[in-house]
C-alpha cells in the first residue's frame, strides 16, 4: 500500500535526535489514547510512533502504552477531560471533541473551507497559536502537532449524485458545520458515533453518511450503502495534545526530542493520507485497484460546476455565519483577518 511506504519514511528521521543522551533524555513511558484501531491513521501512524519511532530515537528511555478509542470503550468528548485529569498523558483528537472553546477548535475544519489538502494544512498552521491558547486555558495542555484524514464524501443509500439529491435525506454528520451545511443543502444532519454508522445505514436510521474515503472501506460503508457522491466537503483534521502538567516536568532536551518526532509525524500524515483518499476511492467504488482487499461496488457521481457553487453559497449564507456567530465576534474577526482574507472568505454573523 503506498500509504504503508509513506509511514515508513520515517526511518529517515532518525537523525532528528542524533544519538540521544541518557543524561538528559527522560525515562517515561507515556499513556496514550489513540483513534480507531481499525483505520490506517492508528496502524500505521499513532501506534508506530509511541511504540516504535520514539524508543528508537531515544535510545529506549521514551515510549508509549497506546491504546485506541474504540478499545477503551470511550467516547471521543471524554478524552480531554480525562487529559486534564492526568488519567492520560496524550491523545490524538478531533475538533468535536472539543466542548469548552469548541467554536476555535471547529475553525480548524470547518465543513466547506478547505478546497485540498494544502489549504487544509495551511490553515491548520494559521491557526494553531489560537488553538494553543485554548488548550492551554481551558484543557490543561498543548498540542503537539496536527494530523489528518482522508477526503470527507458522501455515502449514500440509493443512487445520489447531485446537491439536489441531497435534500430531504438524513445524513450522519460528525460536527455541527458538516451539520449546517448539510441543512443548507435541504437535508438534515443526524450526529451519530463513528462506531454506530453502518447500523443506523443499514436500517435506514440515516440514507448517507459523511466520513473519509479509506475509512468508509475499512468501517464497511460500502456493504450498506449504493453511491458515493464524491463532493469534498473536509479533511477532518486532528492533533496530538499532551497534558501540560505532565509535559512541564519533562526536561527540555526531551521535549524537543518529542516535538522534532511530532512535526515529522504530522507531515507524514498530511502527505500520506493524500495517498490513501484515492486508495479510498478506488477501494469503496472498484474504480482502481484496492490495495487493502477486495473492491467494493459503490457507483461514483462526480459533482457538476452546479454541485460547487451550491456548497460554496452554503457555506458563504450559512455555514461561516454560524460558526461566527458560535466564537464571537473577536474570534470570528481573528479568523478574518489570518484565513479569511487570504482566501476570499468572510465569517460574519448576521
Amino acid at each position: 500500500m503506498r500509504r504503508i511506504l509513506a509511514a515508513t519514511l520515517f526511518a529517515a528521521t532518525m537523525g532528528l535526535a542524533g544519538s540521544a543522551s541518557a543524561q538528559t533524555i527522560d525515562s517515561k513511558t507515556f499513556n496514550v489514547v489513540g483513534t480507531w484501531n481499525f483505520l490506517t491513521n492508528y496502524q500505521v501512524l499513532e501506534k508506530p510512533f509511541f511504540e516504535t519511532e520514539l524508543p528508537k530515537l531515544s535510545d529506549g528511555k521514551l515510549k508509549g502504552n497506546v491504546k485506541a478509542l474504540n478499545e477503551l470503550n470511550l467516547k471521543g468528548t471524554e478524552l480531554l477531560r480525562l487529559l486534564k485529569q492526568g488519567v492520560f498523558d496524550m491523545v490524538f483528537a478531533l475538533p468535536i471533541y472539543v466542548e469548552d472553546g469548541g467554536a476555535i477548535i471547529e475553525a480548524l475544519d470547518i465543513a466547506g473551507v478547505a478546497r485540498d489538502y494544502k489549504m487544509a494544512k495551511d490553515i491548520s498552521e494559521i491557526w494553531l497559536p489560537e488553538m494553543q491558547k485554548v488548550m492551554k486555558e481551558k484543557h490543561n495542555a498543548i498540542i503537539l502537532g496536527t494530523h489528518t484524514w482522508p477526503e470527507q464524501d458522501f455515502y449514500c443509500r440509493g443512487d445520489v449524485k447531485s446537491v439536489e439529491d441531497l435534500k430531504g435525506k438524513k445524513v450522519r454528520v460528525q460536527g455541527t458545520s458538516q451539520s449546517d451545511l448539510v441543512a443548507a443543502l435541504g437535508g438534515t444532519g443526524v450526529t451519530i458515533a463513528f462506531a454506530e454508522v453502518v447500523p443506523a445505514l443499514e436500517k435506514g436510521v440515516v440514507d448517507c453518511g459523511i466520513t473519509g474515503t479509506m475509512p468508509a472501506y475499512k468501517a464497511k460503508w460500502p456493504e450498506v450503502t449504493n453511491s458515493l457522491f464524491r463532493m469534498p466537503v473536509g479533511f477532518t483534521a486532528g492533533f496530538l495534545v499532551a497534558n501540560l502538567t505532565m509535559w512541564n516536568k519533562l526536561s527540555p532536551d526531551t521535549q524537543a526530542l518529542i516535538q522534532k518526532a511530532a512535526k515529522d509525524l504530522e507531515d507524514r500524515s498530511w502527505k500520506s493520507t493524500q495517498l490513501e483518499t484515492e486508495d479510498g476511492v478506488f477501494c469503496t467504488t472498484g474504480t482502481g485497484k484496492c490495495p487493502a482487499g477486495e473492491p467494493g461496488k459503490l457507483k461514483l457521481n462526480l459533482p457538476s460546476e452546479a454541485d460547487f457553487k451550491a456548497r460554496d453559497k452554503a457555506l458563504n449564507d450559512v455555514v461561516l455565519k454560524n460558526w461566527a456567530k458560535r466564537c464571537g465576534a473577536e474570534c470570528a474577526a481573528k479568523w478574518n483577518d489570518l484565513i479569511g482574507k487570504k482566501y476570499g472568505l468572510n465569517a460574519k454573523a448576521d
